[in-house]
């Protein structure tokens, strides 16, 4: 009798773990335990999901000119109809025009309690694995992942499941990480601030550091004046008490370093209006290494991809020309005999094997296949 009780008692509380288990498994991955804010600030390809929500920055000046000048009445209902604003509750959305991106992220932490929490931008993401299909270009001081807008356009689906911006790739990271970013761009962030910027909005930041954080500033110093880089993109992936902590320090530099430089940002040229998106950069490095080394912040880099259609095919990548009936475009050669396209609106990548008399067979992702005689140099042309 006995027996019985203890294999009933060890059955329940069995049963008991497994339903706790399956309960916090279905909350973590059927409810809002993850948000990443894409943040927008005229139309561009949607980018929305069970995990992405679309945020318009400077709603509140939606009709103020931009650096894309002034957006018209259907663009700004556009932007309204598909997307939140960063002008509700407690927010600093008039501020766009000089904070950029910063006033979503803002809003995020001001308004938004999701466990976990990230920003990204409309054509800006972190990728989370080494093997898209996209093609990554090197820079001397960077590298990123090139997403044609095209490809944004025909493929978002595929792209967000391509670069693992799902939920199942994205939370197993935090089991040994406290925070994703973008890999740093490797040049001294203090003398590329001197040349890009003004670099007296910069000093007086550090001077805001000095005074209200002293503990750091001799870390800061040495985070903007080393080689290492700063962490570019103001882009992330974090726990809530992460974001909060780094929002809150941010904030109270860059508010009362708006209050002491605003009548002269009103004279600037539209980019240099945009101080404090280019501050929050290397404030954002400068947090972020102090974590680091005094309390074990550990930070998982990624590269990040970018969708544009205004960068050419760097001279040094392996690159062919295709020029089909309907369309002519780059390629960029990948591992294991694919390619992908550069900016392509009808293929992505598929599968290349080269032939007898010059000529090329490509099995496209989408099942078709492509045979292409060699014209001259790296072009070739599809055979009728």
């Amino acid at each position: 009798m006995k027996g019985s009780k203890s294999i009933f008692y060890t059955s329940t509380i069995f049963a008991a773990l497994i339903l706790v288990f399956f309960t916090y498994i279905l909350f973590i991955y059927k409810t809002n335990y993850l948000q990443i804010y894409v943040v927008y600030y005229k139309p561009a390809p949607l980018i929305k999901s069970d995990i992405f929500i679309p945020i318009q920055g400077g709603r509140k000046i939606a009709k103020a000119p931009s650096r894309e000048g002034t957006f018209t009445k259907d663009q700004i209902t556009w932007l309204q109809q598909n997307m939140i604003g960063d002008d509700t509750g407690e927010n600093i959305s008039h501020l766009n025009r000089y904070f950029a991106e910063l006033t979503a992220l803002y809003w995020i932490w001001k308004n938004t309690k999701s466990p976990y929490v990230g920003m990204f931008h409309y054509r800006r993401f972190l990728c989370l694995n080494n093997n898209s299909y996209y093609p990554m270009l090197n820079f001397p001081s960077m590298r990123f992942r090139h997403l044609g807008i095209e490809h944004l356009k025909q493929f978002v689906p595929e792209f967000l499941h391509n670069l693992e911006l799902e939920k199942k790739y994205i939370l197993p990271w935090f089991a040994t990480h406290d925070i994703i970013v973008s890999e740093p761009i490797r040049i001294n962030p203090y003398e590329q601030y001197q040349k890009e910027h003004i670099i007296s909005d910069l000093d007086k930041a550090l001077e805001i550091i000095q005074q209200k954080y002293p503990k750091m500033y001799a870390s800061a110093l040495q985070t903007l004046n080393s080689n290492e880089g700063f962490y570019p993109t103001n882009m992330f992936i974090t726990r809530r008490e992460i974001l909060n902590n780094y929002a809150s320090w941010l904030f109270s530099i860059l508010l009362p370093l708006y209050e002491q430089i605003k009548d002269d940002l009103a004279t600037r040229d539209t980019e240099q209006k945009l101080a404090f998106a280019y501050l929050g950069e290397r404030l954002f490095t400068v947090y972020l290494k102090y974590e680091q080394s005094k309390h074990g912040l550990k930070i998982k880099e990624v590269p990040f991809a970018l969708a544009s259609n205004f960068f050419t095919v760097p001279p040094e990548a392996p690159f062919i020309q295709i020029e089909t009936p309907q369309w002519k475009d780059y390629f960029i050669q990948q591992n294991n005999n694919r390619l992908c396209g550069f900016n392509n609106a009808y293929k992505h990548c598929g599968k290349y094997d080269f032939l007898p008399n010059n000529k090329l067979k490509i099995k496209w992702d989408d099942g078709e296949t492509m045979y292409l005689k060699h014209i001259q140099n790296n072009e070739f042309k599809q055979e009728k």
